[in-house]
């Protein structure tokens, strides 16, 4: 009877340490998982903002004059304003945008400290310049901040 229940409990613990062990790769799976996806949306935000700044210096050079909305560019320059999604907790994709006074403008950059921090799209432009950026005060997975980047071209 004891090496019956001896034999019972190396079953059962060897049973347990193969599903702890199962937990730890699935964990770890998830983990590069979540990390591959939020690399995806990445990459896809960074395209969509290729194509928003593309599309702005389209309708410039077309029109002679800079858009006073990005809703200017729909149909003719784009499709539809896309979608940003980052795949950061607290952030739901949106093709919302917000609109900034050009005094957000400072050094020729984005002040980060002046931004409300939608996880959309953010615009903005002075007599000189004309920004379209993600409105995200968060560091992408490269270290650098939402805000800061630009499109892939």
């Amino acid at each position: 009877m004891k090496d019956a229940v001896v034999i019972v409990l190396a079953v059962v613990l060897s049973g347990c340490s193969a599903q702890v062990f199962n937990m730890k790769l699935d964990q770890g799976q998830s983990l590069e998982v979540a990390a591959s996806e939020r690399r995806a949306f990445e990459s896809q935000t960074l395209v969509s903002l290729a194509a928003l700044e593309r599309s702005i210096n389209d309708y410039v050079q077309s029109r002679r004059q800079i858009p006073k909305k990005l809703d200017e560019l729909v149909s003719d320059f784009l499709a539809e304003i896309p979608t940003v999604e980052l795949g950061i907790k607290g952030y739901k994709p949106t093709a919302k945008v917000a609109y900034y006074p050009a005094s957000v403008i400072v050094d020729k950059q984005i002040n980060g400290a002046a931004l409300d921090d939608t996880g959309g799209w953010g615009y903005t432009f002075n007599d000189r310049q004309v920004i379209v950026f993600v409105d995200c005060t968060r560091k992408r997975m490269n270290g650098t901040l939402w805000y800061q980047a630009r499109g892939v071209y």
